[in-house]
């Protein structure tokens, strides 16, 4: 199928399948290789967590092992900017692949750029692979009625509406990430300030013993929390222009809309920054609520 002769599929038919078998296990898939990237990600903050705020204590503590905490520190920051961030980023495009595949099925969009970065049928298979069976994995994942589907909506309304979703979903669970993470940064440099100052230990010791050397996993927060919050305001931009275009009455939603947002959705899911898993688990079904209800909103407003 070429480009220009895109047509969605109705609804009940992104509705039905959305459920089968196929898609199912892309959902397990794409969501088990996210999980591996989060593992990525976790061990990398883990290695900063253990120099942010154990390293200036030891430091200032034991003077003696300020310089092997120091190489220490380093290596584990050369280490995290290059070998692990390099597997986060490769798994993060993998799973991005495979979630772009499950909307090209859904929606029956055509594959207009050949990705080598994505899973072959046999990688997706042992991804998905589990002694239970496929639909109790998909439910123990939360993975069952993935788009809130209207059946009485056309196809087009049902696709812009999917892709709003999740552009909007993901950009308040960004918003959540940056302002848990800011607060954590600011709880540390306040509470390793208040610390130095009930102890007695002198400026320069302090600068030279706790702030400077952890400064450059202070950065890699402070990089962190700049990418996210970009993330965030680029999905929020993308929902902002879907939504405007299924509210106006003038300028109906072409095909080649929805195969130009689902590239941008793209190139957000695999640059986007990782969000823990507590916390998407803390706020899920929040989100979710959300989420759904807004779909069936616009669902309705927008064939009106």
């Amino acid at each position: 199928m070429k480009s220009q002769d895109y047509q969605p599929p109705s609804s009940e038919t992104i509705r039905r399948r959305q459920n089968d078998d196929h898609a199912l296990r892309l959902l397990v898939a794409q969501r088990r290789l996210y999980n591996h990237a989060k593992r990525w990600q976790g061990l990398r903050w883990l290695g900063l967590l253990v120099i942010g705020v154990g390293g200036p204590f030891i430091s200032l503590l034991a003077p003696p092992a300020a310089v092997a905490i120091g190489a220490i520190s380093g290596v584990w920051l050369f280490a995290g900017r290059t070998i692990l961030s390099w597997l986060e980023a490769r798994t993060m495009v993998k799973a991005a692949c495979v979630q772009e595949e499950l909307d090209q099925y859904l929606f029956g969009m055509p594959e207009t750029i050949d990705r080598s970065e994505r899973p072959s049928l046999e990688d997706i298979a042992l991804l998905a692979d589990d002694k239970r069976p496929l639909r109790e994995v998909a439910e123990a994942e939360k993975v069952i009625d993935w788009y809130t589907v209207d059946i009485a909506s056309s196809g087009v309304t049902t696709v812009a509406i999917a892709q709003r979703s999740n552009a909007s979903y993901t950009d308040r669970l960004i918003r959540t990430t940056v302002t848990v993470w800011a607060f954590a940064a600011c709880f540390w440099l306040i509470a390793l300030v208040t610390w130095a100052s009930l102890s007695g230990i002198t400026l320069s010791n302090f600068l030279l013993g706790a702030l400077f050397p952890v400064l450059p996993a202070f950065l890699d927060v402070a990089e962190y929390v700049l990418n996210t919050r970009k993330a965030a305001r680029d999905r929020a931009d993308l929902a902002s222009t879907i939504t405007k275009r299924l509210m106006r009455r003038d300028q109906s939603i072409e095909p080649q809309d929805l195969l130009v947002w689902q590239e941008r959705l793209f190139d957000l899911r695999r640059t986007t920054p990782q969000v823990p898993n507590w916390l998407y688990q803390l706020t899920r079904r929040k989100n979710e609520s959300a989420m759904n209800r807004t779909a069936t909103q616009l669902s309705r407003q927008a064939d009106n």
